[in-house]
């Protein structure tokens, strides 16, 4: 008999808000009659939905400014993403710059390093987080 594999689980990331009594209330009588599991679920079905409506906003966001060419990349997307130090070393051996825009997760691997982050880097903004060695985060927040 196959064993299915499970889909990697995508770590959470907790947050605090405020609602009011009302609020609370409300998401506690929807859980009550079944229609959500939880109040988290409900408040990420509710955030889903709110991303959305935005969703023009954050392709605008993401589309490059302009098209890419041999001297210059784009990188990134909606979702979650790695920065591998193969890529990193082929801009490098190309002589090629990347902007970098990711909204969700951009890890870098501890293979990369600062110098040669700014080699390749043009311009990188997350929204979201990034994983990466702490010397690397410092010269992204430079």
């Amino acid at each position: 008999m196959r064993r299915l594999r499970r889909a990697k689980k995508v770590k959470t990331e907790k947050i605090t808000i405020n609602l009011t009594p009302t609020e609370v209330g409300q998401i506690d009588y929807l859980v009550e009659r079944g229609l959500y599991t939880n109040r988290s679920d409900f408040i990420r079905l509710a955030i889903r939905k709110q991303a959305d409506s935005h969703t023009g906003d954050i392709n605008q966001f993401l589309a490059p400014a302009v098209p890419e060419t041999d001297g210059m990349r784009y990188f990134g997307g909606l979702g979650i993403f790695r920065l591998t130090h193969v890529y990193v070393e082929n801009l490098i051996t190309f002589n090629a710059k990347v902007h970098i825009r990711v909204v969700g997760a951009l890890t870098i691997d501890k293979a990369i390093t600062r110098e040669q982050l700014s080699q390749v880097v043009a311009s990188i903004k997350v929204h979201g987080k990034t994983f990466a060695e702490d010397e690397v985060k410092q010269f992204l927040r430079e």
